[in-house]
């Protein structure tokens, strides 16, 4: 039997369901939310519900956006030739701190894995292709995969699918990137070599 209320256990479970938050850390966030006099609870609760109701993905890059278009689709400033395609928003966000890449992304929100039964349908690859066709002015595409066995499964299947039409230049990020390594959690310097020092597929 339980010493703690069913409320507390529940908020508990559900912290607990976030990746990187066991239940130990899931614990101390609710009993601090708990502690709390200012609202948190509240602050917390209406912006993700603002999130879930206001957040859509960007109808050309699929990164997260307000409107249409993310930030940096929208941005004329941007470098046209050059197109990074990235596993998550997350890897995005990465890349765009280390100042190193002034191009445009592609997000495909996730990775080719038979075993967890996720196909190349069920990410953004068809719209990839798609936009690749479509654009005249791009010169060269990067494949800013992370470093698991996934990863450069799904990497190779698109550069296979766009050797097939696309006459510019393939590359890869440097491997600076730890094997098994996601792009997120790697420091700024890796980085800026990796994107910097980025080589042909």
């Amino acid at each position: 039997m339980s010493i703690l209320p069913d409320p507390i256990i529940k908020a508990i479970e559900s912290l607990s369901d976030l990746p990187g938050i066991g239940s130990r850390s899931a614990e101390r966030l609710v009993f601090s939310l708990l502690k709390n006099n200012s609202g948190l609870d509240q602050k917390i609760s209406n912006n993700l519900k603002n999130l879930r109701r206001d957040i859509k993905e960007c109808q050309t890059c699929f990164h997260f956006c307000e409107g249409e278009q993310c930030l940096i689709c929208s941005d004329s400033k941007r470098d046209e030739k050059v197109l990074c395609v990235v596993e998550s928003p997350l890897d995005l966000v990465a890349l765009e701190k280390t100042s190193e890449f002034r191009g445009r992304y592609h997000v495909l929100h996730g990775v080719i894995s038979p075993l967890n039964k996720v196909m190349p349908g069920d990410l953004r690859i068809i719209q990839l292709l798609e936009r690749v066709k479509k654009d005249d002015k791009l010169e060269e595409i990067i494949l800013a995969t992370s470093g698991s066995t996934e990863s450069d499964a799904t990497a190779m299947f698109i550069a296979q699918s766009l050797e097939e039409f696309f006459k510019g230049k393939i590359s890869r990020l440097s491997r600076g990137i730890p094997s098994g390594g996601d792009l997120d959690y790697l420091d700024i310097g890796t980085l800026s070599r990796a994107i910097s020092e980025r080589r042909d597929f």
